[in-house]
């Protein structure tokens, strides 16, 4: 058997060690496709939800498959085929049986979340029956979604003279309080080459201020960047673009709108703008939303803006949201419009960026959704779900009051709610991911929330403050107000840090969790271990030559 030679020996070692180091792959890793193996039988029984209708007579039931393993640190176009992978192979049993058997008809199947849209007959099948598949973990309801509900207190009007910042450059008065204008300035940046991707009602590209995109030609929109989903998911062949209500465009329109008036709109207008119609009017369905999804992640959308959500914690956006975050993408929502102590899913997941809203003064309006969420409280949550015992929402909060936005029909509206607050977190990542392209979704939401500015104390009252009515509360402002220039220069800190160029002081921002950087604990360590390898090869390749 042929040997290394021995004066290679050392090399080799170390060559080795250092790749093991710094790629992030553990021996258990190497060699392995855990996506594409044969799901296990257990004896867990399936969770059926309690909601589920059992008379007829048909209801619409999503079934939910295990999700794959996927190993830390690969790729996010990797990420995206082991998921593919995983549900074609885990699902085809179940397809199967559903295509050959009385009373069950397959309706849309899905990758992002590993699950099957079924119509099942519930006076001849049983939901009991799908336990017979060893890779089914659940089944839920078709669970509806909306756009939050419009605030009473909060009306909205066709004017938006009052919502807007004067001085040099005319701009909405929200893209001043997010310090957009400043971000711009300073790196040079108004989010090119950055794609978002918005799931809503519709737009109307009519209107002068909004632009899609797309630089997939085999894209039948094209150049519309524009997808139009059913209540099961299914892609409605032949839709152009237009707005089935009010709400995408505007929301749009601040993510990426322009300034054709003289007055800028958008936080990111040179980003790529994606949209998907994911609700009809006000009203959609997690069908809807998890196809919009998968579309935005095949579209290489680099950040996903969901103002719609259902009240309450919805385990089954856990999985889609996680996984489009893995996929590459950053994950913003609305937090929902009920006030105090409640909050909507998929803004309240943990992995996403939840937005809650502030007015011009910096105050939390009351209908501005946030609470405390104990992880229990998540029914059926996925076992490996890796959010903390206790967390808050919202993650920050952005303007999302007499908000000004563009309005189909070539006008603009101002209105209120935290879906108008979301697309402004949403523009300052196209923002953030203009300045660093190949951030990821962890740093991005490290700098949004670590350097969003709080109320300074007493400068709040009513019910977003503590009884004494000095320090703003957790569960009303989150980590704060969003500031896309303290954002950035944040960033750039972390990911630069021996660029002086950087405006402002961001020295102390830390980098995202699990990052490696070379003062960190994991990095000093294996600087250890390679030196320690390097010292017991030498000498035994020093033994071995006498």
């Amino acid at each position: 058997m042929p040997s290394v030679r021995s004066g290679t020996a050392p090399v080799l070692t170390l060559v080795v060690a250092w790749l093991l180091l710094t790629s992030g792959v553990g021996p258990g890793v190497l060699g392995s496709d855990s996506a594409t193996d044969a799901p296990e039988s257990d004896d867990n029984p399936i969770v059926v939800d309690a909601d589920l209708p059992t008379d007829g007579p048909t209801v619409e039931a999503v079934i939910r498959l295990e999700e794959p393993d996927i190993p830390a640190g690969i790729s996010a176009d990797e990420t995206e085929r082991r998921l593919e992978t995983h549900a074609e192979s885990t699902q085809e049993p179940l397809l199967e049986y559903a295509r050959g058997r009385d009373g069950l008809h397959v309706k849309e199947t899905f990758w992002l979340t590993n699950a099957v849209l079924l119509e099942v007959d519930t006076d001849a099948v049983d939901y009991g029956t799908f336990d017979r598949f060893g890779a089914v973990e659940a089944v839920h309801e078709n669970v509806e979604v909306s756009v939050p509900e419009r605030p009473d207190r909060v009306n909205a009007t066709a004017s938006g003279a009052a919502a807007l910042a004067g001085g040099e450059r005319r701009t909405t008065a929200g893209l001043a309080q997010v310090n957009a204008t400043d971000a711009w300035d300073a790196y040079d940046t108004r989010g090119e080459g950055v794609r978002v991707a918005v799931l809503d009602t519709g737009v109307d590209t009519g209107h002068p201020d909004i632009d899609l995109a797309t630089d997939d030609p085999s894209d039948p929109t094209y150049p519309g960047g524009w997808a139009e989903f059913d209540a099961t998911g299914g892609r409605v062949a032949g839709s152009t673009p237009h707005d089935t209500g009010t709400h995408g465009t505007h929301v749009s329109g601040t993510v990426a709108g322009g300034a054709t008036t003289g007055t800028a709109i958008g936080v990111a207008p040179e980003a790529e703008l994606l949209h998907g119609l994911v609700m009809t009017d006000t009203n959609g369905s997690f069908a809807q939303v998890v196809a919009g999804m998968e579309w935005a992640v095949r579209q290489d959308a680099d950040v996903i803006s969901l103002s719609l959500g259902a009240t309450g914690k919805h385990a089954p956006f856990i999985d889609p949201v996680r996984n489009a975050r893995e996929s590459g993408a950053v994950v913003v929502g609305a937090t929902g419009n009920d006030g105090p102590e409640t909050s909507g899913s998929p803004g309240n997941v943990y992995e996403t960026i939840s937005v809650g809203a502030v007015d011009r003064n910096g105050a939390v309006p009351s209908f501005s959704s946030g609470q405390r969420i104990d992880r229990t409280e998540w029914a059926a949550a996925p076992p490996d779900w890796t959010a903390p015992p206790s967390y808050v929402v919202p993650d920050v909060v952005a303007p999302g009051v007499a908000v000004t936005s563009a309005a189909p029909g070539g006008g603009y509206r101002s209105m209120p709610g935290t879906s108008m607050a979301a697309p402004h977190v949403s523009g300052t990542a196209a923002l953030l991911l203009s300045i660093e392209p190949d951030a990821t979704p962890d740093e991005i939401t490290t700098v949004i929330t670590e350097t969003a500015r709080m109320p300074a104390a007493g400068t709040v009252t009513g019910d977003t403050t503590t009884a004494n009515g000095t320090e703003p509360l957790e569960t009303r402002y989150g980590h704060g107000i969003v500031d896309a220039k303290a954002a950035a220069d944040a960033l750039v800190a972390v990911r630069r840090p021996s660029d002086d160029s950087v405006a402002g002081n961001a020295s102390d921002s830390n980098p995202s969790e699990g990052a490696r950087s070379p003062s960190s604990p994991v990095f000093i360590a294996g600087v250890l271990i390679v030196v320690s390898l390097t010292l017991a090869v030498l000498v035994r390749y020093r033994v071995g030559r006498r």
